[in-house]
Parts: C-alpha cells; structure tokens; sequence
C-alpha cells in the first residue's frame, strides 16, 4: 500500500528529473510527460484547495503573452495546423506552472536521481567523443558537416540539449548538497567541464555563446559557486587545447568553425559578399552572417504590415515568400526568423514584444536583487543558490544579441520554460521562509 502511495512521487519525481532525457528522444514522451503533469496539477489543486499556484503575477503575465500570441494567430488564418499551434500554446507555460507544483508537492532531490543524470552525461560525452575522433558514434552516425551530433544524428542541437541541460544538474548538485561551496568535487568538476567542451566540438556557436553567458552570469551573482566555475573553466580550457590535438588533421579544428568562420561570415567572407551586398550595416558587418542578416530584413519589412498584433505564430513562412515582401535573390525566407525577439516581434506583434522586453527586465532585476541577497548571506543557502542558478538559465534562454531556434517549437519551448517551472519554486521557498 505504501509503494501505492509512493508511485506518483517516483513517477514525477524521477520524470521531472529526467525530463531532459525524455526531450533526446523526441518530442512525443515530453508532450505525454507534460500532459500528465498538467493534468495531476489541476486534479490535486482543487483536491487540496492550493489555488495560489493560479493567484500570482506569473500567471497574469503568461495569460497576457498567451492571449498574444492566441489572438495573432486567430486572425492570421493560414492553415488549420497553425490555429492549432497557437491554440494549444497555453499548456507550455502551465508546465512551468505544473513544475512548481510538482515540487512542492513532493520535493524530490536526492543523490540517485544526481548519479542517473551523471551517468547520462558520461554516455553522452563517451559517445560524443567517439563520433568527433572516429567519425561515427556508437550507433554509426556519421558526422555532418564537420559537427558533432552524437545520439541526435541529422539534427545538430547536441550543444543546444547539452547546454540547457547543465543548469538543471547543476541544481540537482545543489540542492542534494552534493555541491555545497564547502568542498570540491573533482569529478563533477571534469564532468561539467567535459559537457563543455562537448558543447565546443559541436560547433553550435550560439549554444557556446550562451554557455559561457550562463556562467558569467552566475559567477557574476553567486560567491559561493564562483570557485566551482574558475576551476571548471580551467579544467574546460585545458581540454580545449589538449584535446584537439589528439585528432589526426585539423579538419574538425573546433577553433575554425568557433572564431575564423564567425568572423568570416560578419565580414561575409565566405560567399564572396564583401562589398557586394547593400545590406551591410555601414557597408561593412553583418549581423551575425548574411543569411542571418537576410531573416532580419525581411522580418522587418513583414512586421511593417503587422505592427501591432503581428502574423501570428507561423505567420513568417507563410510570408516571406510573398512578392511584396521577398528580398533580392529570394534571400532570409525560412521557417521562423532565427532570433526570438525578432520572431516575436513579427509573430506576436509590438505587444508580444513588448511583454518579452518587460520579461526581460525583470530577470535583469532578479539577477542583481539575488547577489546582493547571495552576499549579505554568511551561509551556503541551498535554495537561493539553485534559485540564481534557475535565473542564470532563464536569462541565456532570453538573451536578445544572438540566434536562436523556433521560439514556439515544442522540444525548445519545453527546454525555455523547464528551468522557469525550477524558479517559481524555489522563489516560493524563499519567500515562505521570511514570512
């Protein structure tokens, strides 16, 4: 009987946990998690009468950006799929909302489910190593285009899924005190500075961009983990030059495609577009490479027409390629605009932007109200910490000067609004303890 009662802790407990895992096989096991989860939620919040989880200011807000981009999408008819997406948009952000509850619920951290995510990390990192020095991992993908992919094959996100997966073992470290800010752990030192250097022989740019960002970020707010990151930084930057070297060839250098090819491409170098192309700002750089450049322009030209509620949430490639708005050459046409606040700017219009830019502030705000809390501590304060830490990653999910993915794709929304979930909870905490 007590194994009966016990079954919905283990079951989201471990699934909360593990949630990233689920996201490596795909999207269909994390909508079914994601479901279910929403699902025990409403069900146990009216059983047990807990209706501040709907009675705070995040839900006000997620209900204002929800009815955005509801609202673009209804009258932006392109197809029945696209009503649907924006439809249905509502249960991405009630998962963070599930998340907080889940935790609550069952406060569900302890060393087995640490051990589990490090041993997936080594799989990974084994695997992933394998395919960079082999040219094919364990399954026989092959490397494409000179990147790393590991498990996830033609996709090449293996950066992306690494570096949004950090934060939360990082919190899951924390808060089973297996990182304490007393002691030092060698091995989950080499093995985040291993995931590292996996997000660097990915040649996912953005991801390692972001990464970095992350820990500056928290090194920036949290004292107590500012040793911790030194050392992983060392340990990653030793890896970076020692193991790369190991390889016959430089043809998958990570260093080339990191820095000569970024800088090729905001010169636009490659393709012969020096002095070419009058798009250039100054008749210069582009932002981030011409075809980035070309999504940015033809944003613009598409929100000119839709200023205030915008296209709605697939409303950008099923415009770009209308005539009145094609640009020279048929160039930045595409599946969404490859940077989320030019997406939302044109999907959702000035008002879903504008409710991104307050988002935006208001993690700023958090990011100094949590040092300046973090440094008036005498103590190693578990939740505070994993709170900066959940902060840290909602922040590099949002950082505007960088590409990024499909904002309302399902596998990345899930990742933006996971670590979300973690913050509400551990906000709460805190904020139960000084009552």
């Amino acid at each position: 009987m007590n194994s009966i009662n016990n079954l919905p802790k283990l079951l989201f407990g471990y699934g909360l946990a593990f949630f990233p895992l689920f996201l490596l096989t795909g999207p269909l096991i994390p909508e079914i998690f994601l479901i279910v989860s929403f699902s025990f939620f409403i069900f146990y919040m009216f059983k047990d009468k807990k209706f501040f989880f709907l009675k705070n200011r995040f839900i006000f807000f997620f209900f204002l950006f929800y009815l955005s981009t509801l609202f673009s999408t209804l009258i932006n008819f392109y197809s029945f799929e696209t009503i649907l997406n924006g439809l249905f948009y509502f249960r991405v952000p009630m998962f963070a909302i599930s998340i907080w509850f889940l935790l609550e619920k069952f406060n569900f951290f302890n060393k087995k489910i640490v051990f589990f995510i490090s041993l997936f990390l080594v799989i990974i990192i084994l695997d992933a190593l394998l395919q960079y020095y082999t040219g094919k991992n364990v399954f026989g993908y092959e490397i494409l285009a000179n990147r790393v992919s590991s498990f996830f094959a033609e996709e090449l996100i293996l950066g992306g899924f690494i570096m949004r997966t950090l934060p939360i073992f990082m919190i899951y470290l924390v808060m089973s005190e297996a990182l304490n800010g007393k002691k030092i752990n060698f091995f989950y030192i080499f093995l985040i500075a291993c995931s590292c250097f996996i997000v660097y022989v990915s040649g996912e740019r953005t991801s390692f961009g972001l990464l970095i960002l992350f820990f500056f970020t928290l090194y920036f707010i949290s004292k107590y983990l500012r040793k911790f990151i030194l050392i992983v930084t060392i340990t990653f930057l030793t890896l970076s030059f020692i193991l790369p070297y190991l390889k016959s060839g430089d043809q998958n250098n990570p260093a080339s495609r990191m820095f000569k090819k970024t800088y090729n491409q905001f010169l636009g170098i490659e393709k012969n577009l020096q002095e070419k192309d009058k798009h250039k700002i100054f008749k210069k750089i582009y932002l981030f490479s011409p075809d980035h450049h070309a999504h940015y322009l033809l944003s613009l030209k598409i929100f000119k027409d839709h200023i205030i509620f915008g296209t709605g949430t697939k409303g950008f490639r099923y415009l770009c390629r209308n005539k009145i708005y094609i640009l020279e050459k048929n160039d930045g046409c595409s599946t969404h605009p490859h940077n989320t606040y030019i997406q939302i700017l044109v999907s959702n219009g000035i008002v879903g932007f504008l409710l991104l830019i307050f988002a935006f502030l208001y993690l700023v705000r958090e990011i100094f109200v949590s040092r300046k809390k973090i440094n008036s501590m005498n103590k190693f304060d578990k939740i505070e910490i994993s709170k900066a830490i959940a902060i840290s990653a909602i922040f590099v999910n949002i950082w505007p000067l960088i590409p990024s993915g499909n904002f309302f794709n399902n596998w990345l929304s899930m990742f933006y609004f996971y670590p979300i979930g973690l913050y509400l909870y551990f906000k709460h905490k805190n904020e139960e303890a000084s009552r």
